[in-house]
């Protein structure tokens, strides 16, 4: 059996997002998916306090105290969540189309493929507060948020440049969005500053599709 790692999101919010899928999925199927109950709760304990705790910190309130006991509730979610894909969805009883659901990539092993993305991601960007950016997007040519079957995510790509890149090479930061909208969070010293940003789709294999045009704003 493989193991299923690399799939968490790295930003705070996008965390929280990936959460308000897996967790409830791991609570209501917990039996179907052969994890003992008392696991699936501790993940939802664990979630519900790093939840509750981020947005405490992200708020005009928040001092040291809430930022380190955030920071410690969001590791022992991490903790919890690798060792119940690590030891349970390892399980054969679990289909990859599962695991996609679950937010989880699909092991490399198998031959299940979904082939490389063929449309790009249509986007927005919009102010969400001080230092932070909205990315709204969804599959070409498409009203719905849906993204198209066997992708798991958009890697979000961007860079903060005195003058327009000429192509997508120069957006060195980028980050896997499973959830739209997502937030972009920035250095107060990037405030005022051009970002410019562009999406690809990404399948479970980890393999990206054509890119969207490149887009800017202002950092708020």
């Amino acid at each position: 059996m493989g193991e299923y790692h690399g799939f968490l999101p790295q930003g705070e919010d996008e965390l929280v997002d990936w959460g308000e899928n897996f967790v409830p999925h791991v609570v209501a199927n917990a039996a179907s998916l052969q994890i003992p109950s008392d696991e699936a709760t501790g993940v939802q304990t664990a979630f519900n306090a790093f939840k509750a705790l981020h947005l405490q910190a992200i708020s005009p309130a928040k001092n040291s105290i809430i930022i380190a006991e955030k920071n410690e509730a969001k590791k022992e979610f991490i903790r919890l969540v690798r060792e119940m894909v690590k030891f349970r969805f390892a399980n054969p009883i679990i289909t990859d189309a599962v695991r996609v659901q679950y937010g989880l990539h699909v092991n490399d092993s198998t031959h299940t493929s979904h082939g490389v993305p063929t449309t790009r991601p249509d986007f927005t960007l919009t102010d969400k507060d001080f230092r932070r950016l909205n990315v709204d997007f969804h599959d070409q040519d498409s009203n719905n948020k849906a993204r198209p079957y066997g992708v798991n995510g958009a890697v979000i790509s961007w860079a903060v440049l005195d003058q327009p890149p000429a192509n997508t090479s120069a957006l060195t930061s980028s980050v896997l969005a499973t959830r739209t909208p997502h937030t972009m969070e920035f250095a107060e010293e990037e405030r005022g500053k051009t970002v410019y940003v562009a999406l690809q789709w990404q399948n479970t294999k980890g393999q990206k599709g054509p890119s969207s045009e490149i887009l800017w704003a202002i950092v708020p």
